[in-house]
């Protein structure tokens, strides 16, 4: 942890010389921090796409076996199983920055150059215990409903229960530490809304996909 640690203070004080504005250093720490994920983000995005592709299979699914809570589950694995498709992908990107995170809240809570440091009025080195908690738990909803909902029965579940703690995970961090990595966090996830709206996905198989639906819609109603 300390050789992340060291690596992210020295890319902090590099944009600090470049920009002299530990908020933009900040920034530009973020976004280099996307960078270094956006393969990740990808894997993601293709998965979150065959998700998306499977909500008819998953709704017709959901609607068939809605007194059956025990068969719904079963039947919501079988077709997971059948088009390699992991429901968990989903929140790949936001385990794997946690690692990341903490991280940088060791580096940013340890400078002591953003102790006096602002930045749009805010003292970086202190928490702001009002607006930035608020702007990190909407943000981070915001980025954890574009993921494709699983189709309901215990999956569904877990993946609101899993939202529910990262929420939760979000507001202790912004809340408890300095401004600065509340301002880290919102940035990261701006970051991962643009990379949703404007990167590319590629290997879109969705006709595909759209016929082995069919195919399996077929022998559930056999």
């Amino acid at each position: 942890m300390s050789y992340l640690v060291n690596a992210m203070v020295a890319v902090l004080d590099f944009f600090y010389g470049l920009t002299s504005s530990w908020g933009l250093a900040i920034i530009l720490l973020t976004f280099v921090v996307r960078l270094i994920i956006l393969p990740l983000s990808i894997m993601q995005a293709r998965a979150n796409q065959r998700l998306q592709e499977l909500q008819p299979e998953l709704q017709r699914i959901q609607k068939k076996y809605k007194d059956d809570p025990e068969r719904l589950n079963l039947e919501l694995a079988d077709l997971y199983h059948r088009y390699r498709v992991n429901p968990a992908s989903g929140c790949l990107v936001f385990l794997v920055q946690l690692p990341i995170l903490l991280g940088i809240i060791r580096a940013l809570e340890a400078h002591t150059a953003l102790k006096s440091a602002t930045f749009l009025g805010i003292t970086l080195g202190q928490p702001e215990r009002l607006w930035l908690p608020l702007i990190t738990v909407a943000t981070t909803y915001i980025a954890f409903k574009l993921t494709p909902s699983m189709g309901g029965g215990a999956q569904a579940s877990q993946q609101t229960a899993m939202m529910v703690a990262l929420l939760a995970l979000m507001f202790f961090f912004s809340f408890r530490f300095s401004a600065a990595v509340a301002l880290y966090i919102i940035a990261a996830n701006v970051f991962g809304l643009f990379e949703r709206l404007v990167v590319p996905v590629p290997g879109s198989d969705k006709e595909g996909v759209s016929a082995r639906e069919k195919r399996g819609g077929q022998r559930e109603d056999s």
